[in-house]
C-alpha cells in the first residue's frame, strides 16, 4: 500500500521515498503539494493494479509516461 505524506524536507529535496515489507512511503515537501493533493495521489496510487516484475507495458515502464 502506498502512503503519501506532506512534510518539511531539505530545500533541495522536493520528494523522497522509502519502502518496508508492507508499505511504500512517499514523502513530498509541503511546499510542493497540498493536503488534498497528497490524499488524491495516495488514492490513485492505491487504485492501480499491481504489476509483476517483467509485466511492464510495451514501450517502457509507467515512470516514462
Amino acid at each position: 500500500m502506498f502512503r503519501v505524506r506532506r512534510t518539511q524536507l531539505d530545500k533541495h529535496t522536493p520528494a523522497a521515498g522509502v519502502a518496508d515489507a508492507d508499505d511504500r512511503h512517499i514523502l513530498i515537501d509541503e511546499s510542493h503539494i497540498t493536503d488534498t493533493g497528497a490524499i488524491a495521489l495516495e488514492g490513485v496510487l492505491n487504485a492501480l493494479p499491481p504489476v509483476r516484475h517483467g509485466d511492464e507495458p510495451e514501450g517502457g515502464s509507467a515512470s516514462s509516461i
